[in-house]
């Protein structure tokens, strides 16, 4: 009998559509229509983003979950967030990754079974349009 030790999350995405991110936990499934964070250890969490493009202190804000690496998924098409975010995410020293929320979704869950120290701000439903 072959034993193989699983490491990881135990919070993943497991659907994604324009308008949702259902997570999964086991065999529990929550849907979320909104800006979420989602870490691996973590509950998820909403993410008071009010813009389509959130501020400087909307993603200082995560800092506070001392990730090692954050992906933010900036909804259906690919938005940049600007120079003042990226550097204060070097200064730091946490790794920060831009992608559309598709993307994000499958790197996020690649990551956390890795069991890296990950974290996903996603941009959904009309923020994400």
């Amino acid at each position: 009998m072959k034993i193989q030790i699983e490491r990881g999350a135990s919070y993943r995405v497991h659907a994604y559509e324009a308008a949702s991110v259902t997570v999964a936990r086991g065999e529990q499934m929550q849907a979320f229509d909104a800006p979420l964070v989602l870490q691996p250890d973590a509950a998820p969490l909403a993410w008071a983003v009010t813009d389509a493009v959130p501020t400087l202190a909307d993603f200082e804000a995560l800092l506070a979950h001392r990730p090692e690496l954050i992906i933010y998924g900036s909804g259906a098409r690919l938005r940049f967030p600007g120079g003042p975010v990226m550097q204060m995410f070097h200064r730091h020293g946490v790794g920060f990754e831009t992608m559309d929320t598709f993307a994000a979704c499958r790197t996020y869950n690649v990551l956390s079974h890795e069991g890296r120290r990950v974290l996903a701000a996603l941009l959904i439903g009309p923020l994400g349009a």
